[in-house]
């Protein structure tokens, strides 16, 4: 009996995916444990318990299984995997994206984009203009995330970098309680750099269309990048130690929903005029102190687990 560990090893995680394609496990069926014997896979918890004894003794003496396996057969049931993404539990992956969600940067940007939209009398151009924006972010982050992923599997410092992504949780967390303690302090913020504002709010006053919105979008994350960047990499480094990229796609595409959902929240909220945008920004600007702890604590809870090994 070979166990193979898949969590900490990306080459495990892989070579459990080859098994998977060659003996055609169903994909929504996959996840750990799996047993695996020559012509035959169990997964999940029940099928191993009710199988795993009475397989081994039809199998005496037979070979390691082997990836040409045609044909193969197996059962199916509840994983122990269920709750998790390629080895991060939902709630890492959901806190991290949670905590990149509420940095006061995308939402100083969309209240700026959306303050000179509506200083037309144009609500629903506004509204469409938020959401292409919004889509546009989405679709920016995700596609950074996926040649990030890339750079790291193939630069093959996946293992370093993961070891890396604790310290770097633990440090953007200090530099948001940083904030939280006094604002600006250190000469800067974990938010859009001060000196960059005027230039990204005169490109922002420019914008007069939907089309022009979800544009801008893309070049925002340019300027949003070194702020909101921070939980993004962390869970990057993590994806790219535990995953094949196949696997990372859904996990990535899960973050950044979770990520703009804020952005779709203010965008309807300000439509429907249950606020403002004086009344928005006003909010942001008495808890952005509130918003950069929270930030902190989670990010250097993340972190301290990460060092630990526990995930």
């Amino acid at each position: 009996i070979q166990i193979f560990e898949i969590y900490h090893n990306r080459e495990n995680a892989v070579l459990l995916n080859d098994f998977y394609e060659s003996y055609n496990v169903p994909a929504n069926s996959r996840g750990v444990p799996t047993v695996l014997i020559n012509g035959k896979y169990l997964v999940g918890d029940d099928p191993i318990l009710d199988n795993l004894e009475t397989e081994l003794i039809k199998n005496k003496g037979v070979s390691c299984p082997s990836l040409v396996n045609e044909g193969a057969t197996g059962v199916t049931g509840q994983s122990s995997s269920t709750n998790e993404f390629g080895g991060l539990s939902i709630l890492t992956v959901t806190g991290a994206a949670f905590v990149d969600s509420i940095n006061p940067c995308a939402i100083a940007v969309l209240l700026i984009l959306l303050s000179a939209l509506l200083a037309s009398g144009e609500k629903k151009r506004a509204l469409k203009a938020g959401i292409a924006f919004t889509i546009s972010i989405y679709i920016s982050y995700f596609l950074f995330g996926i040649g990030l992923f890339k750079v790291i599997q193939i630069s093959g410092v996946s293992y370093t970098f993961y070891k890396l992504v604790g310290l770097l949780a633990i440090i953007v967390g200090i530099f948001n309680l940083k904030d939280w303690i006094k604002h600006g302090s250190l000469g800067f913020v974990m938010e859009i750099p001060r000196s960059w504002r005027p230039t990204l709010k005169k490109l922002l006053n420019k914008v007069t269309s939907p089309i022009g919105a979800f544009l801008m979008g893309f070049l925002v994350c340019l300027f949003e990048l070194p702020c909101t960047g921070g939980p993004y990499i962390v869970i990057l480094g993590l994806l790219a130690q535990r995953t094949t990229q196949m696997q990372a796609l859904p996990i990535l595409a899960f973050y950044n929903l979770v990520f703009i959902l804020p952005l779709l929240v203010v965008t309807f909220l300000v439509f429907r005029g249950f606020t403002t945008i004086e009344s928005a920004d006003k909010w942001k600007e008495k808890h952005i102190r509130k918003l950069h702890l929270i930030a902190g604590i989670v990010m250097i809870a993340l972190g301290a687990v990460i060092l630990s090994g526990l995930i």
